[in-house]
């Protein structure tokens, strides 16, 4: 039995599943974090890795985030396996046709908070885990596989942005690449968007609604916004087409009250034909033509709160070719795609010496913090099986 054959025979489908439903059963929505860590601990030591958790705290709150290691030769790269273990809360309750922690499966589809964002990805990369060890391959590099908390909530007192980027910035993980589990459909993606988000206050001049006098800011920022909507952004051939959307508004006081102030958020995502500056400039042209136009119009602030670059990986990389011979092995094609955001990678990157990096799982982006969250069993497998592949394709084996 070739290496392949022998790892693929050690993960079963059967364990995948439960996995990810033994995951998905665990409500781990802000602040309640032991439970999953506790369980992703004990699981990663059942396969005979050497785990650390390690993490940060604050008022209230603290993120215990789980490290495995499995030490090759040590000769090799190290590759990172990284996926979060926090939801978001199921919200709505009525909207929901499956309790969100039943973790019930409906014609091979596997329903539940978390199914695709991340614990789907998290169970591939456990099972994966686990297949490997299980074949004792002679692996040259190491491989390390990080459950982390803190994507979906960041306490106000927390000095770094999540978990991930605490045990980064800490020197707690390193690794030459880095496969990080997001709902990409089963895309390598390499590369994302920027953005940038830019608040807005325009004013104008109160007066009783009745006099028919005064200068209405919201009637004055919905010409701006709509004004904004008509920048021509553009379309990337990965990344897709760029957006505008203006998130938050807020305006006047009441009813009877003509509004001097409305303040509104915009988020603009682009690929990397443009800039953040660019994309600022545009904005200020569109406010400045408003001014121009109207001499009741008053800008009374614009602020950038928030600016990305588009930022990528190199695609045609050695981590991105094993995947994509992974998925060839088990005879599954496995495009390129982009992301809406690789987070705060970008910041510590040079730090843990990555060099190679891509988003990778299970799942659909549209079913994160969804009602009736999903993922396809056999979409849930096919990732375990290529990460199982992928370990020592990346690593190599002696």
């Amino acid at each position: 039995m070739d290496i392949d054959d022998e790892t693929l025979a050690n993960l079963k489908e059967k364990r995948v599943v439960s996995l990810a439903q033994k995951l998905i059963r665990i409500p781990s929505a802000f602040p309640s974090y032991d439970e999953v860590a506790s369980f992703v601990r004990d699981e990663m030591k059942g396969y005979g890795l050497k785990v650390e958790v390690k993490g940060d705290s604050g008022k209230g709150w603290k993120r215990p985030n789980v490290i495995g290691t499995c030490k090759g030769s040590g000769k090799g790269p190290t590759l990172l396996l990284s996926a979060h273990t926090d939801v978001v809360p199921p919200y709505d309750l009525k909207l929901w046709k499956v309790k969100p922690y039943e973790a019930k499966i409906i014609d091979r589809v596997l329903y539940g908070r978390g199914a695709a964002d991340t614990k789907g990805s998290l169970a591939a990369m456990l099972a994966a885990a686990e297949a490997v060890v299980k074949s004792d391959l002679d692996l040259i590099g190491d491989f390390k596989l990080v459950a982390w908390v803190g994507d979906e909530y960041h306490p106000p007192d927390a000095k770094y942005f999540d978990g991930e980027s605490y045990l980064a910035m800490n020197d707690l993980i390193k690794g030459d690449m880095g496969i990080f589990g997001e709902p990409y459909d089963l895309k390598i993606t390499y590369i994302s968007r920027g953005r940038i988000w830019i608040e807005i206050e325009v004013g104008g001049e109160a007066s009783h609604s009745a006099t028919g006098k005064g200068i209405n800011a919201i009637v004055k920022s919905l010409k701006l916004i709509d004004s904004i909507y008509g920048i021509k952004v553009g379309e990337h051939p990965v990344t897709g087409k760029d957006t505008i959307n203006v998130g938050v508004i807020k305006g006047g006081v009441q009813p009877n009250m003509v509004p001097d102030f409305c303040n509104f958020i915009f988020d603009i995502r682009f690929g990397e034909h443009l800039t953040t500056k660019a994309v600022e400039d545009m904005v200020k042209e569109k406010a400045d033509a408003m001014k121009q136009a109207d001499p009741q119009f008053t800008l009374r602030s614009m602020k950038v709160t928030e600016r990305r670059e588009p930022f990528g990986f190199p695609r045609d990389s050695n981590l991105n070719e094993s995947i994509k011979k992974a998925g060839q092995k088990i005879r599954r094609d496995l495009p390129y795609g982009g992301a809406l955001s690789f987070g705060p990678v970008e910041d510590w990157k040079d730090r843990v010496g990555l060099k190679e990096g891509c988003l990778f799982g299970p799942g659909e982006t549209a079913q994160a913090h969804a009602a009736n969250e999903h993922v396809r069993i056999d979409d849930l497998v096919v990732a375990a099986r290529v990460l199982a592949l992928t370990i020592p394709l990346a690593c190599g084996v002696a």
